[in-house]
């Protein structure tokens, strides 16, 4: 059966999103990245997110001192962690800057060294694994980095399809994917512009991943999870969400975002309860209230109002 990850994306797959996802049952899901710097000298908000985990929640890390990623991983493990995740594909310009993310893969040697130091720290029954892009200005790599996650002993290597320089313009070559996935013998996960059903099974027909890793497709989409489940096992979307479910999602994220984070419940939320009303008809005034709105009774109203 094919794999459904969740990407970690930072200000997205927080603790409340989180929970949301897992009631439509994917496969995987990784928490926001996590700073290696900060977790060395015990930063407060970084281990408060770390603790803030929900069963069987993957970890993401991200940083280039191979010291500090050994100490941060044996920290996440003894947190009961099961599945530690290297980044190697963020590719926003702080990150890349630094040496982190995506910069990486111009360098397979150091991310054999970082995976390996990480898997000499992990107990047995911990997982690793490393999501990278397709390159850095242009397409270079990314099978050497696939062998070299299967030769460390990775469970799964995910690949985006777009290169570091592309940032999310163009479209994502799945082609690079395919090739990775015909080249090495563990897991392939593709990740890039699976927004639909119909997106994730061509692609995964295309290329014979074994699982698809969803990002902005899941932006107040998460139903995007069943119709994925549907359409490979039925070859179509058998229940397609409906205007009801959207506006009672928004609800229901608001309610839980409220009892999860009250000091930032409703900066949070404003941009999901958007997501979940894109699209809608007549929604377009009230998308452009809630975010004038701060009181949480008066947003519950004017969602109740759009039935």
């Amino acid at each position: 059966m094919k794999k459904i990850y969740i990407a970690p994306i930072a200000g997205v797959t927080d603790y409340t999103f989180r929970g949301i996802l897992e009631d439509f049952k994917p496969d995987l899901i990784f928490t926001e990245m996590v700073s290696v710097n900060a977790l060395s000298v015990l930063n407060d908000k970084t281990i408060s997110k770390i603790l803030k985990l929900r069963d069987g929640n993957a970890v993401q890390i991200f940083g280039e001192d191979i010291e500090k990623i050994k100490l941060s991983a044996k920290y996440i493990q003894n947190l009961g962690v099961k599945h530690i995740n290297l980044n190697c594909g963020c590719p926003m310009k702080k990150i890349v800057n630094c040496g982190y993310g995506a910069a990486l893969v111009k360098d397979p040697e150091k991310i054999k060294r970082i995976l390996s130091e990480i898997k000499s720290v992990l107990n047995d029954d911990v997982k690793l694994s490393v999501k990278i892009r397709i390159g850095y200005k242009e397409p270079e790599n990314y099978v050497q980095i696939g062998k070299i996650a299967e030769e460390v002993g990775c469970d799964h290597i995910t690949v985006h399809g777009r290169t570091r320089e592309q940032l999310y313009s163009g479209k994502a070559d799945w082609s690079y994917i395919k090739e990775v996935k015909d080249n090495i013998s563990i897991p392939v996960i593709g990740n890039g512009d699976i927004f639909t059903a119909e997106d994730a099974l061509e692609k995964i027909s295309y290329s014979n991943v074994d699982g698809v890793m969803l990002a902005r497709g899941i932006f107040g989409n998460p139903w995007l999870i069943r119709d994925i489940r549907e359409i490979l096992e039925y070859g179509e979307v058998k229940n397609p969400v409906t205007k009801d479910e959207k506006i009672n999602m928004a609800i229901e994220h608001l309610k839980r975002i409220r009892v999860d984070n009250d000091d930032q419940f409703i900066f949070d939320v404003r941009k999901h309860i958007s997501w979940y009303l894109k699209g809608l008809e007549n929604c377009a005034e009230a998308k452009r209230k809630i975010n004038t709105l701060s009181d949480y009774d008066k947003i519950i109203k004017l969602l109740e109002d759009l039935y």
